[in-house]
């Protein structure tokens, strides 16, 4: 068998590792990771913008830029930047962040499966989603996502990364969304 390596294998074997991991820790916890992701994109963008508008008035970072063969430039660092204190602060609020989900009411196993697997794939979205477009060197708070030069082959080849780009806005509604329902109808449970 040959397996060729693409960024559609890396989104799939993601998709996967997240559904997987969901699974072993739950719906609770699964939640948690949500409520972490939704605070981390918006402080790592948050972060990454103001780090780039700063970094764009130091000769420093051009520099250190071109020396380390960026092509991107303080964009390029804004990018990566963006992406590490995405996964920093998602690891650490799940880690150790202060707040609580409430286990759901008892109900029916299929339901709990259905709700579990559909958390766990709008994690994973979401996730990914953000990722590309902070590695795109997108902004979710200023809106733009397009797509950029240095991004465009992997644009191009990949139908899941198109789908995660040009679809970015669903990606990080629907898990929000979803918590919504599922808290409005484990209050009415009670």
């Amino acid at each position: 068998m040959d397996l060729k390596l693409s960024w559609d294998l890396f989104i799939i074997v993601f998709f996967a590792i997240v559904t997987a991991y969901s699974f072993i820790i739950g719906r609770k916890e699964t939640l948690k990771i949500i409520i972490a992701t939704y605070i981390a994109t918006i402080s790592a963008d948050g972060l990454g913008n103001i780090f780039e508008k700063l970094a764009n008035q130091s000769t420093f970072f051009f520099k250190l830029a071109s020396f380390l063969g960026y092509a991107g430039g303080i964009g390029q660092f804004a990018s990566i930047l963006k992406v590490l204190v995405f996964i920093a602060i998602i690891v650490l609020l799940v880690i150790y962040g202060d707040y609580q989900v409430d286990d759901p009411p008892a109900q029916n196993a299929a339901i709990n499966l259905t709700l579990l697997t559909l958390l766990s794939l709008l994690s994973g979205g979401l996730i990914l989603s953000s990722i590309i477009v902070f590695a795109n060197g997108g902004s979710l708070i200023s809106g733009t996502a397009g797509i950029a030069e240095s991004f465009k082959t992997v644009y191009e080849e990949s139908r899941f990364v198109r789908g995660l780009l040009d679809w970015h806005d669903v990606w990080f509604a629907l898990p929000g969304l979803l918590f919504v329902v599922i808290s409005i109808l484990q209050r009415n449970k009670e």
